[in-house]
């Protein structure tokens, strides 16, 4: 099991939809956990305009494409697939999250999702696991 935090995000959006090209660029199977339906509508827009030369395959996890699509995009963590990298995009760890290999969070600097994050390694913690850190200011910049 591996937890990453990428911090310092100047966008959350743009990084999540890098992050999951780059997952899906190596072959990786997807689930993006958020926090409401609204907030799973918002990202499914999202992923049709992101990046905007291609396209990212995504549905809900009830969709009946699910088994065939490599990102799952849902609100509902008991249906989410057990895939490769799950992106937390809810304030809180996930109930499921133990059944995916790879946990990404992303963090940028409005101060309540900072709060919570550092709960979230705190969590991460406190059930045996040592998250990484990837400082985003200390990447080059490929804009």
């Amino acid at each position: 099991m591996q937890i990453t935090f990428y911090f310092n995000v100047l966008n959350r959006e743009k990084a999540l939809c890098q992050l999951v090209g780059k997952s899906l660029a190596a072959g990786k199977t997807v689930c993006v956990l958020t926090e409401s339906a609204a907030a799973t509508a918002a990202l499914d827009r999202l992923l049709w305009e992101v990046p905007q030369n291609g396209f990212v395959p995504h549905c809900a996890a009830d969709d009946p494409r699910a088994t065939r699509t490599p990102v799952i995009v849902d609100h509902r963590a008991e249906l989410l697939p057990a895939n490769e990298v799950l992106f937390n995009w809810t304030g809180q760890v996930s109930a499921n999250w133990s059944r995916h290999a790879r946990v990404i969070e992303i963090v940028d600097s409005d101060e309540d999702r900072l709060i919570a994050s550092r709960q979230r390694w705190r969590a991460y913690q406190a059930l045996g696991f040592q998250p990484d850190a990837i400082d985003m200011k200390e990447l080059p910049r490929h804009d």
